[in-house]
């Protein structure tokens, strides 16, 4: 049902030397019969609701009207299956259901409940709204299951969020979060990491400005396009279980492709989202490896669950050995895997951006050396969206001597957004000199 690569970033560590860093490629493909099945889907928009959706934009209508008109274009697609589901859920200072799981099909109740988002009003508690949803959807297994938030505000509530995210990832289910205005971006990354979904940075714009920005004009597209991606999900629920030896510790664990997502490591099996039809799903682990002799050693097992809800089946990948040569005197011979190490870079742009983002305000000339060395490695990969965001905010800090909290969300959102497919790398001086003291890779 899955077929999976492990491809380490070196063939040969350095015997008796200590602190060395061991990258592993993890690449999920699921099979072509599993890619033709087709999940069914249950989706959930969290709407904010709150005092601040109802002012304009600059397009001349408010941010709550332009969802209602997003969810009714939805309504009119009919690109669903009878077998789909959607709820509504609205949260200000309450939150309440506005339409149980219900059939695609049955638009008349589905546009009733998006015309009932007008009735509310009050401030930001988004947990209450998470936790409605959770409720819905924690016996819907065996399905393709989103949430999608939209919120344009701080939250009264944020640790309770960060807690609920915590049973949603444990729950395989995804949260995209669309964030306009004054919101925390920290929060909705957080909400989106933990739980192997996205995050998207929505601008009161018309037009696009060439990052990974989305004019809020856009958002009918959005919507759609989440929809279409949660009937792509052929495998879902991914858990990664792990077993180290003596010496050995994972530090980091990413998604790198098709997007960015940087797991946390405080709950294990390491809930790791999803798979999509017809494509690589690619990982990227990242060890600490302490001092061994010369000799082949098994460093680590990992394994896989999954599920395959067009097939309504689970599946598992059973334990599989990460063994590693360990070689004396190979250290300025042994050579990098180029494919390995072009997503490992695209993790560094992300750090070097986070970096930048922290440390703008109190020392604006170190922001702007990582933000260039992050542009650097951006061009040789090629990534456009993450380049025209990256050249913004180089511009802002050389000019104004910081970073605003619009740049900051714009460049935080843009390198969490999609990647470059890598087959080899672009250019291997970069990544194996001076990458690793800049990046700290």
């Amino acid at each position: 049902m899955l077929d999976v690569t492990i491809t380490p970033h070196r063939e040969f560590l350095t015997a008796d030397r200590a602190e060395q860093t061991l990258f592993v490629m993890l690449k999920l493909r699921p099979t072509r019969e599993v890619s033709a099945s087709r999940p069914p889907i249950t989706f959930i928009p969290i709407v904010d609701t709150s005092g601040s959706m109802y002012e304009e934009t600059s397009c001349g209508k408010t941010k709550l009207n332009i969802v209602i008109e997003s969810l009714e274009q939805l309504v009119k697609t009919q690109q669903t299956d009878p077998r789909d589901r959607i709820a509504i859920i609205q949260f200000d200072d309450t939150a309440s259901v506005l339409l149980p799981p219900t059939s695609t099909h049955d638009t008349q109740a589905i546009q009733q409940a998006i015309k009932r988002l007008r009735d509310s009003s009050g401030g930001t508690h988004l947990a209450k709204g998470m936790r409605k949803a959770l409720e819905l959807l924690e016996n819907c297994e065996l399905s393709s299951r989103r949430i999608l938030i939209f919120t344009d505000g701080e939250t009264f509530d944020e640790i309770d969020c960060r807690e609920l995210s915590i049973k949603f990832a444990k729950a395989g289910i995804p949260i995209t979060a669309l964030g306009v205005g004054d919101y925390n971006e920290d929060l909705l990354i957080q909400l989106s990491d933990r739980t192997g979904g996205q995050v998207l940075n929505i601008v009161e714009t018309t037009q696009s400005n060439g990052t990974g920005d989305v004019p809020i004009t856009e958002l009918p597209t959005v919507i759609f396009q989440q929809i279409q991606q949660s009937q792509a999900e052929v495998i879902n629920n991914l858990k990664l279980s792990l077993q180290t030896v003596k010496g050995v510790t994972l530090r980091r664990l990413c998604r790198v492709y098709p997007d960015r997502v940087d797991f946390p490591l405080d709950t294990t099996p390491y809930p790791i989202g999803s798979a999509l039809a017809h494509d690589d799903t690619v990982f990227i682990l990242e060890f600490n490896v302490d001092s061994r002799a010369g000799s082949r050693v098994r460093i680590a097992q990992l394994g896989l669950t999954y599920d395959t809800p067009g097939q309504q089946r689970r599946g598992e990948l059973p334990p599989q050995n990460l063994i590693v040569q360990f070689v004396a005197g190979q250290d300025s011979v042994a050579q990098t895997n180029p494919e390995v190490m072009g997503y490992v870079q695209q993790c560094n742009i992300t750090n070097l951006i986070d970096r930048a983002a922290d440390i703008a305000e109190q020392d604006p000339d170190r922001a702007q050396q990582l933000l260039e060395t992050a542009k650097r490695i951006t061009e040789k990969i090629g990534n456009d969206s993450i380049l025209q965001a990256l050249n913004q905010t180089i511009s802002e800090v050389r000019h104004t001597r910081k970073i605003s909290p619009g740049a900051r969300k714009t460049i935080k959102m843009s390198a969490k957004g999609k990647t470059v497919k890598m087959s080899g790398s672009p250019d291997d001086q970069l990544f194996e000199g001076n990458i690793r003291d800049l990046t700290g890779a």
